[in-house]
């Protein structure tokens, strides 16, 4: 019975650093992209050593991993500087949210403990798409519900809020 135990102890370690070193790989992979200077890199670190200590790398990586297929399946992004993400670095990086030029962006400190409190995390999409994205996103097994007649999606610590743009 302890083997188990230490088994899945072991386990759970090793998806948290690969979850880590992922989000910290496509993170830089994503900065280089994108061109940012120097201080971006510098944001972008101090905001992933807040994400790692609240345990979101796997929340992010999943989100990412949402955008990236509806990106892919329904030809939609993200609307250009709404929503709650758009002044992350790491969130910028990952293709998470988009801004129209990067620097001109206002990056706040300590953003992730504020929005891990709020619970909601809010992106935006065109009005004609995002009932589509949701339709797509409980098509391909992720958790929905609505929240105040806004859909949602669930992640283990976090909510997305897919909204509207009229």
């Amino acid at each position: 019975m302890a083997t188990k135990k230490k088994d899945l102890h072991r386990q759970e370690t090793l998806a948290r650093k690969s979850a880590i070193l992922s989000l910290e790989f496509l993170t830089s992979f994503g900065l280089k992209q994108i061109s940012a200077e120097n201080t971006f890199y510098e944001y972008a670190y101090v905001e992933l050593k807040d994400i790692i200590e609240l345990d979101l790398c796997r929340d992010l990586l999943e989100i990412k991993k949402l955008i990236d297929s509806i990106k892919q399946y329904l030809n939609a992004n993200v609307l250009v500087g709404k929503g709650d993400l758009c002044n992350s670095s790491v969130c910028i990086a990952l293709g998470i949210s988009r801004v129209e030029d990067i620097h001109s962006i206002n990056i706040h400190q300590n953003t992730w403990r504020e929005l891990l409190n709020q619970k909601f995390i809010s992106i935006y999409y065109s009005n004609e798409i995002r009932n589509k994205v949701v339709a797509w996103a409980r098509e391909n097994g992720y958790i929905t519900s609505t929240h105040l007649g806004q859909p949602i999606i669930k992640f283990s610590k976090l909510f997305l809020s897919i909204k509207r743009v009229l």
